[in-house]
């Protein structure tokens, strides 16, 4: 509103006020140049003390017109949501965490879940080990903040799951075990709150192959610390990774990558070849995309 104002007492000076300025001024452009009848706009007031009188304002007082206006007005978090999506959608992850990192206090769990996510993505381009570790468990704590406020946000889960998990890698491999669990049980739950969300499947494919993949000295050190240590097999890896890209079609590189690794480990060495086949192929946008593709090329020479 302060926009409208600051409008309203440039307004003072002229006869008429143009509408579409007016809708600047709203912060919208759904007004057109052809409501132009004016009629005298009432006092105004913006705050205690200060008050102004503009002389024209658009007939469509008279309709609603300035209501549908006000109505349309942004909600200024939709904004600064649309805008970080929108800059994810280009790869410009810097530039999300620029912008939602004075947002970090935020009650707001969707702001501060992208901001992990963006965190996260800066962590990955990271120079060092070192600096990877702090922008993970930073973005750790991002999620974790945005859980407190909202337990029930499918995305939240889906990053709490990829974090903990990498986050705990880094203290060791006792630590990532003993964190199975839980990076299990977030994933299940992002999956339970979307269900049609291919990312969360697949993630929760990743689980059960890692754990299929653990060596016998991994699995002496779960025992010590589980009564049941988790257990997972290829087929039920393969299950998950399958109904993602069920879910969402040629959605993500390394889901291919995974359902080629998956047959490769059940030894149908055919439909291996297909996926890995269909991974070398895939259009490279992504760091991502670009160690599947590698490792894709490296796996075909195997076969």
């Amino acid at each position: 509103m302060t926009q409208l104002f600051g409008f309203l007492r440039r307004a003072v000076s002229v006869r008429y006020v143009d509408v579409v300025s007016l809708g600047t001024a709203l912060g919208t452009k759904n007004v057109s140049r052809t409501a132009l009848k004016y009629i005298p706009l009432p006092k105004v007031t913006s705050r205690p003390g200060i008050s102004v009188r503009a002389t024209g304002v658009v007939a469509g007082v008279v309709a609603g017109c300035c209501l549908d206006v006000l109505s349309a007005a942004p909600n200024t978090t939709d904004k600064l949501l649309a805008q970080a999506d929108e800059l994810y959608d280009a790869l410009k992850f810097q530039d999300i965490y620029d912008l939602l990192y004075d947002h970090r206090h935020s009650k707001d769990a969707e702001i501060l879940w992208r901001l992990g996510r963006a965190t996260y993505e800066r962590a990955k381009a990271a120079a060092t080990e070192a600096e990877k570790k702090i922008l993970y468990r930073e973005a750790l704590d991002h999620v974790e903040a945005a859980l407190t406020i909202n337990p029930n946000n499918f995305a939240v889960h889906k990053w709490m799951s990829i974090l903990l998990d990498i986050v705990y890698g880094y203290e060791g491999t006792k630590a990532r075990i003993a964190q199975s669990y839980n990076v299990k049980e977030h994933m299940m739950k992002a999956c339970e709150l979307n269900p049609t969300d291919g990312t969360s499947r697949h993630i929760l494919g990743l689980w059960y192959f890692n754990v299929a993949s653990i060596p016998w000295y991994q699995r002496n050190i779960a025992s010590v610390i589980f009564a049941t240590p988790p257990s997972a097999t290829f087929e039920e890896a393969l299950e998950h990774f399958l109904l993602a890209e069920e879910l969402d079609p040629n959605f993500y590189s390394k889901n291919l990558l995974m359902i080629g690794k998956c047959y490769m480990q059940l030894g149908k060495l055919k439909e291996a070849k297909d996926y890995l086949q269909r991974t070398k192929s895939y259009n490279i946008k992504t760091q991502d995309d670009q160690e599947s593709v590698a490792e894709a090329v490296s796996l075909l020479k195997k076969l």
